[in-house]
């Protein structure tokens, strides 16, 4: 197998990868958020289901962690790609934009007045 080949069979499981965590995130987060409708719905206390919930946002915090490290990990495999001598890849239609290394963001971009993150 080539390097380029190589790199690009590489460049799209950790595509794949990183929209699985995606998915799980949000999944999960989704799920707390309806959580609470549905009590309210069904009139029960707010005591029941407190724990669920609670153990669900243990889980995102470890999905964000991998979320974390997977992107770490993009970094880490675009210096071995440089490493190995293999140009940037261009996977699917979630490159980024010409010039630069901000990622697209489908159409979402900074209003004026609103709050920094």
């Amino acid at each position: 197998m080539k390097r380029s080949d190589a790199a690009r069979a590489g460049a799209e499981k950790l595509k794949r990868a990183e929209a699985a965590i995606d998915a799980a995130l949000r999944e999960t987060a989704e799920l707390v958020g309806l959580l609470p409708s549905l009590r309210l719905d069904a009139q029960l206390s707010a005591v029941i289901g407190q724990e669920a919930i609670e153990t669900l946002g243990d889980t995102l915090t470890h999905i964000l962690s991998a979320r974390r490290t997977i992107v770490k990990a993009h970094g880490d495999l675009a210096e071995v790609r440089a490493q190995i001598g293999c140009g940037a890849l261009a996977i699917g239609d979630m490159g980024k934009i010409e010039g630069g290394d901000t990622p697209r963001t489908a159409g979402l971009h900074a209003v004026d007045g609103g709050r920094a993150a």
